[in-house]
Order: C-alpha cells, then structure tokens, then sequence
C-alpha cells in the first residue's frame, strides 16, 4: 500500500483526523497495521474474549449480539463501518469484549495491537486527543440515554429499539418482570405495536423496524 493509499484510508477513520501525512509515515514504519478482509456470515470477535487490539471496521456491515442479566436476554443489532469495535474494553479492569460479532456482508477491517498503542500512539498528541473525545462522545450518549429513559411501558418496550432496527430475544414474562407489569399487559402492547407496524413478534423474539 502505498502512502497515499494509506493516508487515504486513515484519514476518515475518527482516531486518525488531523494527522498529517508525515506522521501517518512514520506511524507506518513504527506500527504494525494489519488489515483484514473477512467474507460474509463468520465470526469475528466472541463475548469475554480478550481485547489486545484496537479494531476498525472500515467497511461492510456486522450483526452485535449481546446478552444481558446472565443471557436471560439479548440484543442483536446491525453495525456498519466505519466504527470502533468496543474501544472502552482496551483498558479497565476487563479488558475483555463484551458481544459477539458475525459479518452480515464482506467486511474490511484494521486492527492495531494495545503494544502498538502503548509505545507508539499513545506518543501522538492528536491520536491521544482523538481517543479521548472518542471516549468523552461515548460517555455523553449513555448519559443522555440514561436521562432520556421512557416511563409509559410502551414507551420502554420501544426504547431497545430506539437507535437502529434491531432484534430482541427475550421471554414475554421476563420481558414483563423487567418492566414491572403482568405477562398480560405485555402481551397486549406488542400486539399493539405489532399492528401499528413498528414490531414484527415470532416466539420469545421481538424484531424492531
């Protein structure tokens, strides 16, 4: 890859704005940038699986899935490139991913070792800077999800959904312990929204549109 090929595709990724093709040079000759292209329906990273890297996907489109309360429910949803594949997972008392990733389509990614990182970006001062307003941006949405929290039960069934079509799997009376109310009432709202076209309802899985 050339230079020119290399600063092209950095550029638009968010921990690599504004840093000149000079320094993307020599971040060449000192980091190992390993570039992937993995084709559709395979796994790519699994749930308590070590992060060691710094993980880019540039193009294409994943699917997320995430269990919840010791997998009494999960959350699947869509992602698409370009995005940062958990980078809050790269330091903390974990360390370790947090959902399971499978390609939907082709997928092309970047990935960059926590070694890498450490002796090498880490002594950039824009790549630092762009790591931590991805981090603050990061901390801001879920504060805003947090304070933005629905009352009205339909309301809370549809906030999972509030972001990007997405699936959830769940049991109609787990769903209904969680949200304080009966299986009854659940069962009723989804139908509702199920009628309205904003649900599609199959056994113990509700998908979002």
């Amino acid at each position: 890859m050339t230079l020119s090929q290399l600063y092209e595709s950095l550029a638009t990724l968010p921990l690599f704005r504004g840093i000149s093709a000079q320094e993307l040079a020599s971040i060449a000759d000192k980091v190992h940038l390993r570039w992937l292209n993995i084709v559709s329906d395979q796994p790519f990273i699994q749930a308590d699986e070590p992060c060691q890297h710094i993980a880019y996907l540039t193009e294409g489109e994943m699917t997320k899935t995430t269990s919840y309360d010791n997998a009494t429910y999960t959350v699947t949803e869509r992602i698409k490139g370009p995005c940062i594949i958990e980078p809050e997972q790269l330091y903390g008392l974990t360390c370790a991913y947090q959902s399971n990733y499978r390609t939907v389509t082709t997928c092309k990614l970047l990935l960059i070792s926590k070694q890498d990182i450490r002796e090498t970006l880490m002594n950039i001062p824009i790549w630092r800077i762009n790591l931590l307003n991805h981090y603050a941006s990061m901390i801001g949405k879920l504060k805003r999800d947090n304070e933005a929290r629905p009352y009205d039960i339909k309301e809370k069934i549809m906030h999972f959904g509030a972001e990007r079509p997405q699936t959830l799997k769940i049991r109609m009376i787990d769903l209904a312990h969680y949200l304080g109310t009966s299986r009854t009432t659940i069962s009723h709202i989804l139908h509702e929204l199920e009628s309205e076209g904003k649900i599609k309802m199959t056994p113990n899985l509700i998908e979002y549109k």
